[in-house]
């Protein structure tokens, strides 16, 4: 009787080995800046995790919405997927908030049909204009993530300033 043939001779797993899946596909864990509910940050906590640039960046669109009339900053718990945020909230009802997101700051607004047409896109910067292409939400209600690293943060502003108006 024959014995089989032996079986063909494979690469160790860390010598010549093809991984079965590319590092491309292979996403990174985001990094969410206060995930812990009950452990609530200041709001100074915002700022201090990043670098001194985005940090300036944050405070400015912090600062311009303390400056608003009856729009008061609380830190809102969003869930462990996003963490902690500054909620900024118009007559009771919420108008934005800045967090977090892999240790970049975001400002998210949502905006109503009314407030969208008060805004005026085309003199918004790449930042505005992308943010606006992958807006979510209906047509009725927009929700825009707003970068506030380099020219995000003015474009925030406007926007702000768009929902306020109506």
């Amino acid at each position: 009787m024959k014995s089989p043939p032996p079986d063909k001779k494979r690469p160790a797993a860390g010598k010549g080995a093809k991984s079965t899946t590319s590092q491309e596909s292979v996403a990174k864990p985001l990094k969410v800046a206060f995930p812990k509910k009950h452990q609530p940050p200041t709001a100074a906590a915002f700022a201090a995790r990043m670098p001194l640039a985005l940090g300036k960046r944050f405070e400015m669109a912090r600062t311009f919405l303390l400056k608003q009339k009856g729009v008061p900053e609380d830190v809102y718990f969003y869930g462990p997927k996003t963490g902690w945020a500054l909620r900024y909230l118009s007559d009771g009802q919420p108008l934005c908030a800045l967090l977090l997101h892999d240790d970049s700051p975001v400002g998210i607004i949502s905006l109503p049909a009314a407030a969208a047409a008060v805004v005026d896109w085309k003199s918004l910067s790449s930042a505005g204009q992308r943010a606006r292409k992958h807006a979510h939400g209906s047509p009725a209600m927009l929700w825009l993530d707003v970068p506030l690293a380099g020219t995000g943060v003015a474009d925030f502003k406007a926007i702000v300033r768009g929902k306020l108006a109506i």
